[in-house]
């Protein structure tokens, strides 16, 4: 299904956050305790720079539109605050420790946790969103979006694949 124009720029940051999670899955299993370090810290700008400010938006801009629609205790809006509160916490842990193997750990499970969101944010959420909100609640959400999440170039800041 062809993603609204309006939304676009949510999927194509999910886009590079999935590299980050293919480049976690890649880079992990075999890396050292050094380049376990030099992940996370890659991970944590990438963080601070684009994922928290697109789950704020997401928060702020889509899922304010979507409660005059559904429940606030309905299903899709509990398992967004869920799943942005459990990667955040994620973050906190690998922020909270010097402890490599915790810290593997994290990153692992970010990766997964990720990659499991986003994929219900792109065959879930966002249809639901698309079908639920009039014309002017898109026009406008697509408005917000282009404003609160600026176009970067691909990899922002974290490093490509190698």
């Amino acid at each position: 299904m062809k993603r609204d124009e309006r939304l676009v720029r949510l999927s194509r940051e999910h886009t590079q956050a999935l590299m980050i999670a293919l480049r976690i899955d890649r880079e992990l299993p075999a890396a050292t305790d050094e380049r376990v370090s030099a992940l996370y810290s890659d991970l944590v700008a990438y963080w601070s720079a684009r994922l928290l400010p697109h789950f704020s938006v997401e928060g702020e801009c889509l899922l304010a539109r979507l409660i005059r629609h559904v429940p606030e205790s309905g299903a899709h809006v509990q398992r967004l605050e869920h799943d942005h509160l459990s990667i955040a916490a994620l973050v906190a842990t690998m922020r909270d420790t010097d402890d490599p193997a915790v810290r593997r750990q994290a990153l692992a499970d970010f990766g997964r946790e990720i990659r499991e969101h986003l994929r219900w944010e792109e065959v879930d959420l966002f249809p639901l969103t698309e079908q639920t909100l009039t014309k002017s609640e898109l026009d406008a959400l697509g408005a917000d979006l282009s404003v609160r999440l600026p176009e970067q170039p691909a990899g922002f800041p974290m490093p490509p694949l190698a």
